[in-house]
């Protein structure tokens, strides 16, 4: 009879913490625990099994174990897949990722320093073309240096290229207020891309 009920604890012992282990594996951080519970409730069941108590409430302790097992795991996955999805994007929106956003994302053409000078004003210009090659619509903000030939950065300047749909592309005229002290250095200057950030 003490035989008997040990072997119907085991099975029981496995049943409640099957019931836990699910119940409590869709709860992130918690469902670590459920983890190892479903794995005691499948030794439990595995055990009761050999010692050949009640079948049916054992086939449902190692299920149960199993599922819960199987749930923790799964949605363990979707967060760190949701983490890692907010990450890229917080990565993209700060302009963490300039390479990958110009080898994937943007096209960005830069023209020649123009200079036009007129009866009381000189005139400043740098063309830039920005392509969105992404399939959505995007938006880009580019963060543009004058670098002249010592490596000296001489001015800088900004584009937003707001709502560019698939495949748009949007032309912009940047340095149009440059010192006047700066314009013969601006004309040998290196222009190249900082920063780019997509949202």
């Amino acid at each position: 009879m003490v035989e008997q009920s040990k072997k119907n604890g085991f099975s029981t012992a496995g049943l409640v913490l099957g019931i836990i282990g699910i119940c409590t594996s869709f709860i992130p951080l918690i469902n670590n625990l459920s983890f190892v519970i479903g794995a005691i409730a499948i030794i439990f069941g595995i055990v009761a099994l050999i010692q050949k108590a009640g079948k049916g409430k054992i086939i449902v302790t190692i299920i149960l174990g199993i599922l819960s097992i199987i749930i923790t795991l799964n949605s363990q996955k979707a967060l760190s897949d949701s983490f890692n999805a907010i990450s890229n994007d917080l990565d993209n929106a700060l302009g963490s990722s300039t390479e990958e956003i110009l080898a994937n994302d943007a096209d960005v053409i830069i023209g020649n320093f123009e200079v036009t000078n007129g009866e009381y004003l000189t005139e400043t210009k740098l063309n830039v073309k920005v392509t969105n090659k992404t399939s959505e619509t995007k938006s880009f903000n580019i963060q543009i240096e004058a670098i002249s030939a010592d490596g000296t950065r001489l001015a800088s300047d900004y584009i937003y290229a707001n709502n560019l749909t698939a495949g748009q592309s949007q032309n912009f005229e940047t340095f149009n207020f440059v010192e006047s002290d700066k314009i013969e250095e601006m004309k040998n200057a290196t222009f190249k891309i900082v920063e780019i950030s997509m949202y």
